[in-house]
């Protein structure tokens, strides 16, 4: 926009303060020499959120039984620790654990990763993160939204037994074309979009991880002595969006992701192990408004690649194609009550090579191939009559493997109840689903679990290759995993869940959630034949979840997050008349976040996260003794303690963040310095101990760490 004016105070200094719809405010200190310019100024308003987009992390309030959470792009932008990644933005939020080292995994209540969803559109992600969760497959930049439900999510989604995270995409800027570069401590990324054709866009995304470069660019005398830890990972997003007729809108988009993991102890001169994993998806979805009627029709198609490498010695490779469908049909013949009817789809047909090296030293080649699929049919229903709401759905799914198939129903129901306009109650039971097999799988072995003969448990998790270094047990998810050939027969994880959840309106900007939740899951796993006395598991999982949010103003937005829980898993041998109960390996009992941001004059701003949280279980070394069997690298033989029966000390840590930006012509350039660890805590990761596992000492975490980073947005 362009400024002229005349004023009687022109001799006199003032504030120049400009007010748009959909632009920040605009206020700045001006000079009376403004007055006696020739060419007015040109001011560039900076659009209402960073960056040009939105990305909202939501709830809907009647279909969802878990608090509402809404994150305006400004909060998620500036978060300490997260450097704008959405999903690590997630880990501030109560249900939401911390991970060890701080890195990406996705723990909903006590659920490990992989008994939870992660959705980008109408279908699933293989993963959330990159190897070894350094950052999100999906950047914040194709993000429109983010529904975040820990626990008893509607029938809409399968499949799992924890909680859903569903990515909604968003699709490019008709305004003109616009774009975006980013560079940070690990990752480069750049985005472009615009309008194209009559009413339709494109948004072209992409992001490269350069801790390879880095690492490649040390001296070796830097890096001597050293574990060789190499990830390597890109990612790429291509949406499409046009209108089609009357209230119709196809959307096309390409995505996929590629991650290389090389790892090799330190002082081996062998050729270090390789992982590789990726995957390229093409997504179709129609959608059409005709009267009272909703429809969608998504087909998809995705191709998987797993391969892991030790060399000359052992190889395995998988090849999969997946096809997956989500069609649903929604109408609303009476404006309180709406009707859901839907199916979804997913079949993966794989193809496996093994080559190992036979007794004569000769590579060998076994070749395999295999089918399996999870389908199903959801019905769902939502009725509101003002201060009464009523959700009621159920869902049939079909597990298939190779040799049989797995039927389930599971039914769920939701009541929410509203007594005063400031206060909203709201009770939620339902019965989920996933598919199990027994999997054949390979894992770096980054961390492995100490195992002897005749133990009914694995022993500590211990660093691969250091048998002093113990770890607590849910460490091993940061290992890269790649499953291969499912075996035998195809089973199903039950989970049973509820949850009651009181929300409070104290103010204009400020709501207290508290939520109780409880969940209990048992594996329904036919039983292998070459492993007899392999126990049966059931869990469960309990707590409170309660958050004091402020929402968003023009200068100020925080909260305080808190989460106690309990989480044990029961084990029943055959052979032992009496049942064993251990502590989960994500039982983290206390976890409380305290974060506040305030925008400062000249378009600074400031933010700080305070964490405090217990630790994890972890299965410790109580003594050691010695025999003839003494392990070769100590005169002792440790002897364990009970399975997860001790906890790392305790966590806490402060984060502050500063960001500035700078409105230019034709660009607004930002920059941020996000400080970790301010007061440099010596957290403990893991726990190491002396030859004789006599005495101990902390592993520990980060120390304080300085991150920089900077975009252009145009």
């Amino acid at each position: 926009m362009t400024a002229a004016s005349s004023s009687p105070t022109s001799s006199r200094d003032f504030v120049l303060i400009v007010v748009a719809t959909g632009h920040q405010r605009f206020e700045q200190p001006t000079p009376a020499a403004y007055w006696s310019r020739r060419k007015p100024p040109t001011i560039y308003l900076q659009p209402q959120g960073a960056g040009g987009y939105r990305t909202i992390v939501e709830q809907e309030r009647v279909s969802k039984p878990s608090p509402v959470s809404t994150m305006q792009p400004e909060e998620i932008a500036n978060l300490p620790g997260s450097q704008g990644d959405p999903l690590r933005a997630l880990q501030n939020l109560p249900g939401v654990a911390r991970v060890p080292a701080g890195l990406g995994l996705l723990i909903l209540r006590g659920a490990a990763p992989n008994q939870s969803q992660v959705f980008f559109g109408e279908h699933p992600l293989p993963r959330a993160f990159h190897i070894p969760g350094l950052a999100s497959i999906v950047p914040a930049g194709v993000i429109g939204g983010i529904e975040y439900v820990p626990g008893n999510f509607s029938a809409h989604y399968g499949n799992a037994v924890g909680g859903i995270v569903h990515l909604m995409p968003r699709v490019g800027r008709r305004d003109g074309v616009h774009g975006h570069v980013k560079l940070d401590l690990i990752t480069a990324g750049a985005r472009v979009e615009g309008p194209f054709g009559k009413g339709g866009s494109y948004l072209l995304a992409a992001q490269r991880g350069y801790l390879d470069l880095v690492w490649r660019a040390l001296p070796e005398d830097a890096t001597r002595g050293l574990p060789h830890i190499n990830p390597r990972y890109h990612d790429y997003q291509f949406i499409f969006d046009h209108p089609v007729g009357r209230g119709g809108t196809v959307t096309m988009r390409l995505l996929g992701a590629d991650d290389t993991f090389h790892f090799r102890h330190a002082f081996d001169t062998r050729e270090p192990l390789s992982m590789q994993s990726g995957f390229n998806r093409v997504d179709l979805a129609f959608r059409q408004r005709h009267g009272r009627w909703d429809f969608l029709l998504a087909p998809a198609v995705r191709f998987d690649r797993t391969e892991f490498d030790s060399g000359n010695v052992f190889l395995r490779r998988r090849n999969d194609i997946v096809g997956l469908l989500r069609a649903e049909a929604s109408v609303r013949p009476w404006r309180p009550l709406q009707l859901t009817l839907g199916v979804d789809t997913q079949l993966d047909r794989y193809r496996a090579l093994v080559r190992t090296r036979d007794d004569q030293g000769d590579l060998v080649d076994t070749r395999n191939r295999g089918f399996f699929s999870n389908t199903g049919v959801y019905f769902h229903s939502q009725l509101d009559l003002g201060r009464y709401a009523l959700v009621a759905g159920a869902r049939v799914s079909a597990f298939t493997g190779g040799t049989n198939a797995k039927h389930v129903v599971d039914p769920r129901l939701m009541l929410r109840y509203s007594p005063h306009e400031r206060v909203r109650i709201q009770l939620a039971a339902g019965t989920y689903s996933q598919a199990t097999y027994r999997s054949d799988s390979v894992s770096a072995g980054v961390f492995d679990q100490w195992r002897t003969p005749g133990q009914l448990f694995p022993g500590p998790t211990i660093y691969s290759g250091d048998f002093r270094t113990v770890f607590p047990a849910a460490i091993r998810y940061l290992d890269p995993q790649l499953e291969f050939d499912p075996e035998g027969q195809v089973g199903a994880l039950r989970a049973t869940q509820y949850s009651a959840n009181l929300h409070l309106d104290l103010g204009d900007r400020i709501a207290l959630d508290a939520t109780l939740f409880y969940r209990k899951v048992r594996a329904d796993i036919p039983p292998a034949p070459a492993d007899p006395d392999a126990p049966t598991a059931r869990s469960a999982t309990g707590g409170l979840e309660v958050m004091l949010r402020h929402d968003l103003t023009a200068r100020l937005f925080g909260w305080i997050a808190y989460t106690w829980m309990r989480s044990s898993t029961t084990f029943t041998f055959p052979n032992r008349p009496t049942p064993t109960r251990v502590a989960d390996d994500f039982d983290q009992r206390h976890n409380l976040v305290m974060l506040v941001g305030y925008k400062l004059p000249r378009r600074w701003s400031i933010a700080g996260r305070f964490r405090l949280v217990t630790g994890l279980p972890y299965t410790a070394i109580i003594g050691s003794i010695t025999t003839d069997e003494s392990w070769a690298f100590s005169p002792n033989t440790p002897v364990f303690g009970a399975p997860n029966g001790a906890r790392m000390p305790v966590f806490h840590q402060l984060d502050l963040r500063v960001d500035r930006t700078w409105i230019l012509p034709r660009c607004v350039v930002g920059a941020y310095l996000d400080v970790m660890n301010v007061y440099n805590r010596q957290n403990a990761e893991g726990i190491l101990y002396s030859q004789d596992y006599a005495r101990t000492r902390a592993a520990v975490g980060l120390p304080i760490l300085p991150v920089l980073g900077v975009q252009v947005t145009y």
